[in-house]
């Protein structure tokens, strides 16, 4: 089995509207490996849903390549390692959540002697064993989530994509659910999945990237996306200085990024100034994000 439970090898897609084709990706490349949370973050319109598809094997790409643990996006076998929960998922509300899974456990194929295991088991992960036999019109909204957590669990799969699963979730119900992923991680399943919520993506993903107009443009580690990014704010006192730099305003106050900032001390030391004050300005990931999709240049990969 391959260390990479998905990746994209120059995948572009293009479709053809009457006002022309429309370009949804140009040239995605990315790899996640196996068994670890991974966060997918986009603009609406970014080509995350579209990526999304072509792994589902619901659209085919125009050109480049999607594999699922080294095997080819669409074909059976890689359907196979894949659970999946759109952002809007639908059910029967009539039915159990028992009596949901068992039904969803046919359909992966599960065989029937494993079927009532594999689906107490699901229901068990996400909590649920409880209220297995209530019907699910009866259940809040976040208990929804579970349940499709749940029926794409059944299968036992190795990978889980999951799209915006916490979209209008109140706090209580999005700590729940990445609980639920942190349980995932332990049974070695690898959890992909796209988010709005940046603190969310902060708080559980062993990485992340940054995906706009088609093409990544981050990615790595939360350390990675942030620390070299992060600003340093001086105050310096120039007071009897003979050579003044002009880097430094009259004011005194100066902002430089991280990286710049040993060398500038170093200078300004040397010239003559005290410095008053020094503060690290912590940057996010929702800062970064803010700044890579704002027109700025494609970044390379991690």
């Amino acid at each position: 089995m391959s260390h990479h439970a998905l990746e994209f090898q120059q995948l572009r897609k293009t479709f053809r509207t009457l006002r022309g084709p429309v370009e949804a990706l140009r040239g995605l490349d990315l790899q996640v490996r196996a068994g670890e949370i991974f966060g997918y973050i986009g603009v609406n319109g970014a080509g995350k849903s579209t990526s999304i598809k072509v792994l589902l094997g619901l659209i085919r790409a125009t050109s480049g390549t999607a594999r699922v643990f080294g095997l080819a996006a669409g074909s059976l076998a890689a359907r196979k390692k894949i659970g999946y929960l759109p952002e809007v998922a639908n059910y029967h509300e009539f039915m159990s959540a028992a009596e949901l899974l068992r039904v969803h456990a046919r359909l992966a194929g599960v065989p029937r002697a494993l079927q009532a295991e594999r689906c107490q088991d699901a229901l068990e992960v996400v909590g649920l064993s409880h209220r297995q036999h209530s019907r699910i019109s009866e259940y809040s909204k976040g208990m929804k989530q579970r349940v499709g957590i749940a029926q794409a669990l059944v299968s036992d799969p190795p990978l889980l994509i999951l799209d915006e699963l916490t979209s209008g979730l109140d706090p209580f119900a999005q700590r729940d659910l990445r609980d639920i992923l942190l349980r995932l991680k332990e049974r070695k399943i690898t959890v992909f999945f796209s988010s709005h919520h940046m603190s969310e993506v902060e708080a559980i993903c062993d990485r992340a990237a940054i995906i706009h107009d088609g093409t990544l443009r981050a990615c790595g580690t939360i350390s990675e996306l942030t620390e070299n990014r992060e600003r340093v704010e001086m105050d310096w006192d120039g007071e009897g200085v003979e050579r003044p730099l002009a880097e430094i305003p009259s004011s005194g106050l100066l902002s430089l990024e991280h990286s710049q900032s040993s060398e500038f001390v170093q200078k300004a030391l040397g010239h003559g100034y005290r410095l008053r004050r020094l503060a690290i300005q912590r940057t996010t990931l929702e800062d970064v994000f803010h700044n890579l999709t704002r027109g700025g240049a494609a970044c390379s990969p991690s």
